[in-house]
């Protein structure tokens, strides 16, 4: 019988670093959009707005840009971040959490 047999796994909770750069490039890119004024719910304005952002941000190419500006797109009007990776959605911020 394994040592860990009925314990439970400690990195069960942690997102992966892949879901993690995901949720961070989509955040960072709403924050852009917003700045820009980008409409919601028009993905490919929103794609083409994106695309400078895509090309000065260190880590962007990592993620595709067309599931960031989907995902960005679907942004809600109300103050929210993206979680979960490329599965993930929106969720309305906490007051007094970034």
């Amino acid at each position: 019988m394994p040592a860990s047999a009925g314990q439970p796994l400690i990195l069960e909770a942690v997102a992966s670093p892949r879901d993690a750069l995901f949720d961070l490039a989509v955040n960072k890119a709403a924050e852009y959009a917003d700045r820009l004024g980008l409409p919601r719910g028009d993905v490919e304005r929103t794609r083409l707005g994106l695309e400078v952002w895509y090309l000065k941000t260190r880590f962007a190419y990592r993620v595709p840009l067309t599931e960031v500006a989907a995902a960005v797109a679907a942004r809600p009007a109300t103050e929210a971040v993206w979680s979960g990776g490329r599965a993930g959605g929106w969720s309305l911020e906490e007051p007094g959490r970034p």
